[in-house]
């Protein structure tokens, strides 16, 4: 398959001359054919790195500028100052393919910090003729692009490993996704139109089924005016994201930042008592409330929140609430529903939708089933996988120089150790011991807890980013604090003292943990082995390409390491 042709000129009708003199394949596949185009702020001097961007596509490249150029209140656009332009032609560029392309190449934008805006409409695709070339054709002009200028065009390799790319709204949805989403959308419109208060839409589904590029997408359409005027309303819906992690509201900033979602309001993406505190006393309703993670919503007072169940208390203050609910992620005593109570939550739903594609581990059923088992306590022989790296450690520090060298390796991608918290870790104070850092220690090994080593350099060159994209973290490890909801492509899993292997079984001991926000006991009654199972169940589907284990628990390792036997 041949390259894709590139020109890059100005955006002006200077750059449309030189576009009409143009000549040959250039002329042919430019002019005649369909095309797509990237508009982008042109760099003032060579340490400018920041880009305001548009990526279109158009039947007619010459008449869709001379469209651009004459719209004068066309801010998308013309908002982009001394734009350059890079029009991308294809011999295989058909409507659908063109459309599909803008799609990804927005979808990809969204990974780069050094685009402060991204604008385009987004159209994603369906199957069409050829469209089983499509994803090396972009890839192709990706990195013709990246050849162009490397600080606009990352490689794809720096893009996918971005959380904000994960949770780009532009994703290409599986088919279970696309009928969730227009289940909800057009439940939402039906809701809006009921004028009731507190409906509730309820998501279920395991890690890493998919629950975060729906929820984007849901965030993204409901705060377009499209969807307004289809409700019958005369502005874009009031749309809130509520996500219960720090890690999580940065990326959900940073990707409302650049597509200009929310923007005149306030708390458009914030911590849920953060916004309970700021609707408690004004008498609007929020026509949509989103919730990632919604069973890490308090079930009791705490700190500055001083109701008794937030979920509640934000259906209140809403119209409509779309809540994303896996129970097997509660991690807290303050967070705890019995399966009681998570019931009659079921039954309170006014809608509810399940998902259940693994989309996260990018392995076979066999290792996924070994995942899975291993969280219910069976240890199984692992299984023979070409695609997914299962590997088991007796030596700490081997685990860490192989996460390291898979996060240094352009082709594997970020990689990083995390940790059951089973050892001391404090967010206020130095521990008392001598040591500089809290750390993790086993085997002869100590290393940092997350969130402590950065340097005031280090948070100025990461800043915008997660704890997992932070260059610095790889010399850390991470906890269900910093990593869940976001992926690695390689995860360094240090299973501690609190997860043994007795009587042919994986079971948990609530006393080694030092997690007490999730072995203290609620009501009377203890669930700290279920908070301990849920840790592990989060920590453990994080890898997308790989998962290395070093188990505390000699039983443990030792049965760990009879299963990888061949």
């Amino acid at each position: 398959m041949g390259n894709p042709i590139i020109h890059k000129t100005s955006y002006s009708l200077k750059g449309i001359d030189e576009l009409n003199a143009l000549s040959g394949d250039e002329r042919r596949y430019l002019l005649e054919y369909p095309t797509v185009y990237v508009l982008n702020s042109g760099q003032k001097k060579k340490s400018d790195s920041k880009y305001d961007v548009y990526v279109g596509e158009a039947n007619s490249i010459t008449h869709r500028t001379k469209q651009h150029l004459q719209a004068k209140e066309n801010d998308k656009v013309n908002g982009i100052e001394a734009a350059n332009m890079y029009v991308i032609g294809d011999e295989f560029f058909n409507k659908s393919m063109t459309l599909d392309i803008e799609n990804r190449l927005i979808d990809h934008f969204m990974g780069n910090d050094s685009i402060l805006s991204l604008n385009g409409r987004g159209n994603e695709q369906g199957s069409y003729y050829d469209s089983t070339v499509t994803q090396e054709i972009f890839e192709n002009i990706w990195n013709q692009l990246h050849k162009d200028n490397e600080n606009l065009v990352p490689s794809l390799s720096v893009i996918t490993s971005s959380a904000v790319f994960k949770a780009s709204p532009f994703k290409t949805l599986s088919t279970e996704q696309r009928d969730a989403k227009n289940m909800i959308l057009e439940s939402v419109v039906d809701k809006l139109h009921s004028n009731e208060t507190g409906q509730l839409i309820l998501v279920s589904g395991g890690a890493g089924t998919g629950k975060t590029v729906l929820l984007s997408t849901l965030f993204y359409e409901l705060s377009t005016r499209s969807l307004a005027k289809t409700a019958g309303l005369s502005e874009a819906l009031s749309s809130y994201l509520v996500v219960n992690h720090d890690e999580q509201v940065t990326v959900y900033e940073q990707v409302a930042k650049k597509l200009g979602i929310g923007q005149g309001r306030e708390h458009v993406v914030t911590k849920p008592t953060k916004w309970l505190n700021a609707f408690q006393d004004s008498e609007q309703l929020a026509d949509v409330v989103l919730i990632d993670e919604a069973h890490l919503l308090w079930t009791q007072g705490k700190q500055a929140y001083r109701g008794k169940n937030q979920l509640d208390d934000i259906l209140k203050k809403s119209k409509v609430v779309i809540a994303i609910f896996d129970e097997r992620q509660i991690l807290r005593s303050e967070q705890h529903l019995t399966h009681e109570q998570v019931e009659r939550l079921m039954n309170r739903a006014n809608e509810k939708i399940e998902l259940k594609h693994q989309f996260r581990i990018d392995a076979n059923d066999a290792t996924v089933d070994w995942i899975e088992s291993f969280v219910q306590g069976e240890i199984k022989a692992i299984p023979e996988d070409d695609s997914y790296e299962l590997k088991i450690f007796d030596n700490v520090s081997e685990m860490y120089t192989a996460i390291k060298e898979r996060n240094n390796d352009s082709d594997k991608g970020l990689a990083r150790m995390l940790a059951t918290f089973d050892w001391p870790f404090k967010e206020k104070g130095a521990p008392t011991n001598g040591d500089k850092y809290w750390m993790v220690k086993t085997d002869g090994v100590g290393l940092p807890w997350n969130l402590q080593t950065a340097t005031p350099a280090d948070k100025r060159r990461n800043k915008g980013l997660s704890w997992a994209e932070a260059d610095y973290s790889i010399n850390e490890v991470g906890s269900t604090y910093t990593i869940q909801g976001f992926d690695l492509n390689y995860a360094g899993l240090i299973i501690g003292p609190s997860v043994v292997y007795r009587d042919g079984r994986v079971a948990f001991d609530p006393t080694a943990s030092q997690n007490k926000s999730a072995i203290k006991r609620r009501d009377g009654i203890d669930y700290g082995i279920e908070h301990l199972q849920n840790e592990l169940n989060v920590l453990i589907k994080r890898g997308v390409h790989g998962l290395f284990i070093y188990a505390v628990d000699d039983e443990l390792r030792k049965a760990l390491n009879k299963a990888a036997e061949r």
